[in-house]
């Protein structure tokens, strides 16, 4: 039942509860820490932001997973802290936190993202699109036009970076 009620919060975006929430980051259960993170995506309170933290090292992936999304989602949330808990993600063994935390850090314009990306949109494999579109973030390109890995890449490498062809 807990379990519900931590999911569901989430889904309704109920701040009310957030220091219940903020307790349960704790938990012995994998599935709690996980629905703690995904209730607190969006949240912007130094204390739910301090637990989004921490849940970013958690050694449950769904948990990693939503806690480096909301970080690396919620732009206004910057700072050198906060830049460097998305860094450490960059090479989690988890796909989706990996390309959550480049994502992340595109949005930001962090220019330490740039060899990540290449060597991700470079390499063969089944999830190049998510980082291709953390590229495209970083780059600011107009999301109707399509790039190649190649160009990405190569668009990446240039100096100034202004997602030019």
């Amino acid at each position: 039942m807990l379990i519900t009620t931590v999911f569901a919060l989430g889904h309704l975006g109920n701040r009310r509860c957030e220091d219940t929430l903020i307790e349960l980051r704790n938990s012995s259960d994998d599935e709690i820490r996980h629905g703690v993170a995904f209730a607190l995506c969006g949240a912007t309170s130094d204390a739910a932001v301090g637990a989004l933290l921490e849940l970013m090292s958690d050694p449950y992936e769904k948990a990693r997973d939503w806690a480096t999304t909301s970080i690396g989602q919620t732009v206004s949330i910057d700072g050198p802290e906060i830049r460097d808990a998305l860094l450490r993600r960059a090479n989690d063994a988890d796909v989706f936190v990996s390309a959550e935390a480049l994502h992340g850090l595109a949005r930001r314009r962090d220019d330490r993202v740039t060899p990540y990306l290449i060597a991700e949109i470079s390499a063969p494999g089944e999830h190049g699109h998510l980082f291709a579109d953390a590229a495209r973030s970083y780059l600011r390109l107009d999301g109707d036009r399509a790039f190649d890995s190649e160009a990405l890449a190569r668009m990446l490498r240039l100096p100034n970076k202004s997602g030019s062809v």
